[in-house]
């Protein structure tokens, strides 16, 4: 096949786990550095390589959620980063936050390669979560992780909250606590019973933690957890137990470089370590979750993944090789279900061991999947791997559809928008702030602290078609049946308050 030079391709992945948590000399720089250096090595050109990389972008890291310990960071690190691998002249970018991001700059980066704006581009994330609690517990000064060449760093992507005023003001801007609330519109779409859901979770859950028991980069490498373990731990919002969650004290970073056939071939990079991105889509969904048109469904997903296969000119039976985001056990049914693949079939639902038992490195997760993903596709040739990333609440889904080999057709992006048009012209509740009257709940979680259940969230819908938000009666009683029996369905009263309204059952 004649493939396009301007074709763009992933020349070189890389992605550490650091078991030293003590390690005073670590720094988010320094890692950063290290993963970069690895990546240009493993193209088999490093400094050919070097030479031509005009780009350097860095994932956001967890930590600055909290301006006291977003302090404590490099909050532009790209410059600095920059200048340590010789890259002076590179233009630096700081990627948008969210768990899209590896696979949406890999889209992005990809056709700004195609169009001839890069020579060359180095994506690269990571965070020192467990380090930072261990080194602050132990009273060690970390000031020195803040140090950061200056420099200019782009920003060319809007940065929006995930959650509305209102969905904060109930305390669902917690992922862990926010999630829930699908799988429990999941479950009752599905008609299942509280006591089945769970042990399927559980078996659900199991398939991952196996792949990540086997995967030395894992966080919870040799640390396999059976079903029953997994589905019977301490409540952390029902029902999602502690083993079911993303795991996101780690110590991980990875790092992806792109190029294109024709910079490829001239600076003798072998072919055999090419990866074609050769499909790809971008899509949001209904920006804030109490106003989608449902809680058991992901459209956006099942929009940009139709859109990546059919440019990548293959089915999802195509795919040998998948990585499906699995922050929590409704991210993988709600992917699976949308991409129509089987959650217990034949197939491995991750290359890695997912965000629960590989790992969770913040928004960084990704680039380990895709990371992994190219050393699967070269130990396999011909092959093709499917990697779904997920950003805030099942909001932003990015795509890409790889393999060691191009597509019959010329590579094109595609046109997102039209994908977008898709999901912002489908009707959809409004959701009211200030709610009275009858009402019946369309799903619901119960929040658990160390002592128990302590509070009960509802979403539901007005006998006028409005959406509300409201907490329950946090007496034991209640919460311990909203834990015990499906209460979708039920009906009650609503009571409008200043922030958190108030539902009764009746």
């Amino acid at each position: 096949m004649n493939i396009a030079s301007n074709t763009p391709i992933l020349v070189g992945v890389a992605q550490q786990t650091y078991r030293d948590q003590d390690n005073l000399e670590r720094t988010p720089v320094s890692m950063l550095t290290e993963i970069s250096e690895l990546a240009l090595t493993d193209s088999g050109r490093a400094e050919a390589l070097r030479g031509a990389l005009d780009a350097v972008v860095t994932e956001p890291s967890l930590l600055e959620v909290s301006p006291e310990l977003g302090a404590m960071l490099p909050e532009f690190p790209g410059p600095e980063l920059a200048a340590r691998l010789g890259l002076s002249d590179a233009a630096c970018y700081k990627a948008p936050d969210g768990g899209n991001g590896p696979q949406m700059l890999i889209n992005h980066f990809a056709d700004a390669l195609h169009r001839g704006e890069h020579r060359a581009v180095l994506i690269t994330g990571g965070e020192l979560t467990a380090s930072f609690r261990t080194l602050l517990g132990g009273g060690q000064n970390i000031a020195h992780w803040a140090a950061a060449r200056d420099g200019e760093t782009r920003q060319p992507w809007t940065n929006r909250e995930g959650a509305s005023e209102a969905e904060c003001a109930h305390n669902l801007w917690l992922p862990v606590n926010m999630y829930p609330l699908f799988e429990n519109a999941l479950r009752h779409h599905h008609r299942r019973g509280v006591d089945e859901h769970q042990q399927r979770l559980g078996r659900l859950m199991q398939r991952l933690s196996d792949v990540a028991a086997a995967n030395p980069h894992a966080w919870s490498y040799q640390r396999p957890r059976g079903a029953e373990q997994i589905a019977s731990a301490a409540t952390l919002a029902f029902p999602y137990s502690k083993y079911m969650c993303a795991q996101m004290n780690v110590d991980m970073g990875a790092a992806v470089i792109l190029t294109t056939v024709g910079q490829a071939i001239a600076l003798g990079i072998d072919r055999e370590r090419w990866v074609f991105l050769n499909g790809c889509a971008d899509v949001n969904d209904i920006w804030h979750v109490s106003e989608r048109p449902d809680f058991h469904s992901a459209r956006a997903v099942a929009v940009a993944g139709q859109a990546a296969l059919q440019r990548a000119g293959r089915h999802i039976h195509d795919i040998e090789l998948l990585d499906i985001y699995s922050c929590f056990p409704c991210a993988v049914d709600l992917a699976c279900e949308a991409l129509d693949i089987d959650p217990f079939g034949a197939r491995e639902l991750t290359v890695t061991g997912g965000l629960p038992y590989f790992g969770g490195p913040g928004h960084s997760y990704s680039l380990h999947a895709v990371a992994s993903m190219v050393e699967r596709l070269r130990d396999q040739p011909g092959s093709h791997g499917l990697v779904s990333a997920n950003g805030w609440y099942m909001t932003k889904q990015s795509i890409g559809v790889y393999s060691t080999e191009a597509t019959a057709a010329e590579w094109q992006r595609g046109d997102d928008s039209v994908l977008q048009a898709q999901i912002d012209s489908a009707q959809h509740p409004q959701l009211d702030t200030a709610p009275e009257g009858g009402a019946t709940v369309e799903t619901y979680t119960v929040i658990c602290g160390q002592n128990g259940p302590e509070q009960g969230v509802v979403i539901g819908r007005l006998d006028s078609g409005r959406r509300f938000i409201a907490h329950t009666a946090d007496d034991a009683a209640t919460l311990k049946d909203m834990m015990r029996e499906d209460v979708i369905g039920r009906r009650g009263r609503v009571s409008a308050g200043e922030p958190v309204n108030r539902f009764e059952f009746s």
